[in-house]
């Protein structure tokens, strides 16, 4: 769980970090059509784990929230309560139900990432080869490998219908799949700002690795 939780963690830091990649290129693709006049975005997730078999390892489900830049919120629901916070600085992962927060600064999070670079000033193109993979039962499906050799992933896959982000693989360097169904999508609604600040309840144990 902990693992694909920090794959999310990267996929939401390059959302969120690409916001500005539409305007910046200027092209026309799904992912461009998905990010233009982008600023917030909210979506219940339905979350699979698959071995590099197909066999289902795991199964979550969930909402998630983001906003320019650099902030996110991945609540999980079911199998357990847990969420990953960012204020676009700091990072809060709270299982609720270990009563643990681990706290790190956002660039440190996901080590040898490039999502890691916040602040809306991320160039996709320097570091994603960027493949449209065409349309597949009506959803836009692109590709973008990391091309850092070193990166924890290998692709990330991106389906859209319209302006809205439908689904989200991750493929990791075992050959395990994180497949995230997105639903519900919301484009730029008003969302409360405590939804990306964080403070530890009373009595959980606080692990602090920011330095």
């Amino acid at each position: 769980m902990r693992k694909s939780c920090l794959l999310l963690v990267a996929c939401g830091l390059l959302l969120v970090a690409a916001f500005s990649y539409a305007a910046e290129t200027g092209g026309g693709n799904s992912l461009d059509r998905f990010l233009d006049g982008l600023k917030r975005y909210s979506a219940r997730f339905q979350q699979e784990l698959l071995s590099d078999d197909g066999e289902v390892l795991d199964k979550s489900s969930g909402m998630v929230y983001m906003e320019k830049p650099g902030k996110f919120n991945w609540h999980y629901y079911k199998p357990y309560s847990q969420y990953l916070i960012s204020d676009g600085h700091n990072l809060w992962i709270y299982d609720e139900d270990l009563e643990q927060v681990t706290i790190k600064n956002i660039s440190q999070a996901i080590e040898n990432s490039p999502a890691s670079i916040l602040g809306g000033d991320l160039d996709i193109d320097k570091y994603y080869t960027v493949k449209d993979l065409g349309v597949t039962d009506g959803v836009d499906r692109m590709e973008l490998i990391p091309r850092d050799s070193d990166s924890q992933y290998r692709a990330v896959r991106l389906g859209f219908k319209g302006k809205h982000l439908v689904s989200m693989n991750l493929l990791d360097t075992l050959g395990q799949v994180t497949e995230i169904r997105f639903l519900d999508g919301s484009r730029n609604p008003q969302l409360d700002e405590n939804l990306f600040h964080f403070s530890p309840p009373a009595g959980v144990d606080v692990i602090d690795g920011r330095r």
